[in-house]
């Protein structure tokens, strides 16, 4: 398993693959998209709130986040402005069961969004 400090490493010596960093307390959600994206030559790795995945996002600046809107600690939604920010070149795709959120989403700098539940289509979408 590759660790932050393992990506850290190899960003600077130039031979870096693409990764994601997949925010959601669903494990099984989790697990699903980190396999398919495995699959595609992606490392993934996981955060379970907002809070652990915010840290991750400042250490890794990943090419993509799958972030969830309902987690432990607060809504997605709540802080794209400030993924963004930390971010700019991160690609937010916003995983939610919450279809109506979508407009908002949108307006607030979400990339794409995945309403729940997931579909290996759906995963591809957003990474392409």
């Amino acid at each position: 398993m590759l660790t932050t400090t393992d990506v850290l490493q190899s960003e600077n010596s130039g031979n870096l693959k693409p990764y994601a960093l997949i925010v959601d307390d669903e494990v099984d959600t989790c697990l699903l998209i980190k396999l398919f994206l495995h699959k595609k030559g992606i490392e993934a790795f996981q955060a379970h709130s907002l809070s652990e995945g915010i840290s991750k996002i400042i250490d890794l600046s990943p090419k993509w986040l799958f972030l969830d809107n309902n987690l432990p600690d607060g809504h997605g939604i709540d802080k794209i402005h400030d993924i963004k920010k930390i971010s700019p070149e991160t690609q937010i795709v916003m995983i939610t069961a919450l279809g109506k959120i979508k407009d908002m989403a949108f307006s607030l700098g979400v990339d794409k969004f995945i309403e729940k539940p997931l579909s290996f289509a759906s995963i591809e979408f957003a990474i392409n």
